[in-house]
């Protein structure tokens, strides 16, 4: 989202109300207005229980320290097969990068294993349901693709 605009207050408490612990929050909030207001779209979208998974998925992006430019490079590159290297090989490796982030501040198995796995395959840790509607509610929160993006 270019442009993306900082949560309101309203946001902010939405996601407080979510988040289990101030580790949790600050690792959600020093992600960019735009990846902070995707984790929000995709929470929306997801049933209750999955809230948290879906929140806190994209935390590793922040890892790489790219911007939209840099991020649509790397996915680029990724698409064609064309190796990267340094912040963009970071920012192709969110998943994991955030799961050891949330593992560290204490996040229960299920947001660990989706922000792991959401641009691979299901593990077997997460049922068919849950990761269906996880990765629905992902679509859903792109409303100009309906495509999940790196």
């Amino acid at each position: 989202m270019l442009g993306a605009r900082p949560l309101t207050e309203t946001q902010r408490n939405e996601v407080g109300s979510l988040l289990r612990s101030d580790e949790e929050a600050a690792l959600f909030f020093a992600q960019p207005s735009a990846d902070q207001q995707h984790g929000l779209a995709v929470a929306r979208y997801a049933p209750p229980p999955l809230r948290r998974a879906a929140l806190l998925h994209d935390v590793g992006k922040q890892a790489s320290r790219l911007g939209v430019w840099g991020r649509v490079l790397a996915s680029a590159a990724a698409m064609l097969h064309i190796p990267v290297r340094g912040r963009f090989v970071r920012y192709l490796e969110h998943g994991p990068i955030g799961a050891g982030m949330l593992e560290r501040v204490g996040a229960e198995h299920l947001v660990v294993e989706y922000a792991r796995h959401h641009h691979a395959r299901r593990p077997a840790s997460i049922s068919d349901e849950d990761w269906m509607l996880l990765i629905d509610a992902d679509r859903k929160a792109r409303p100009n693709t309906g495509l999940p993006i790196r």
